[in-house]
């Protein structure tokens, strides 16, 4: 898995601000929402968009926390993203988030 921080995430794929709702949640550097919900006319924008511009920040069993990972997925869904710049290109990357302690 090729993993890459928030910061560099951001960095690299600017990700749009979520001009449909002023509270959106997931705020940047800047303290604008950037997560896109997963219902309603939210929904129908990330439909919309070209998928190498779509990410979705998911529930991980990999890392028993949440990342953010390339393209449009349904499974284990938080929200979405939609970035300026394209991640066509292979392998894609992972957004860590956040790491879960697995204490088993």
């Amino acid at each position: 898995m090729n993993t890459i921080t928030m910061d560099e995430w951001e960095e690299t794929f600017k990700p749009i601000s979520n001009h449909l709702d002023t509270n959106a949640s997931f705020q940047n550097g800047d303290g604008i929402g950037i997560m896109f919900e997963t219902y309603g006319e939210e929904l129908e924008l990330v439909q919309r968009t070209k998928d190498q511009h779509v990410w979705t920040y998911v529930d991980s069993e990999i890392t028993d926390g949440t990342v953010i990972i390339a393209g449009y997925h349904v499974a284990n869904r938080i929200g979405y993203f939609i970035t300026a710049r394209e991640w066509g290109y292979t392998p894609p990357v992972t957004v860590l988030v956040s790491e879960g302690t697995n204490d088993d």
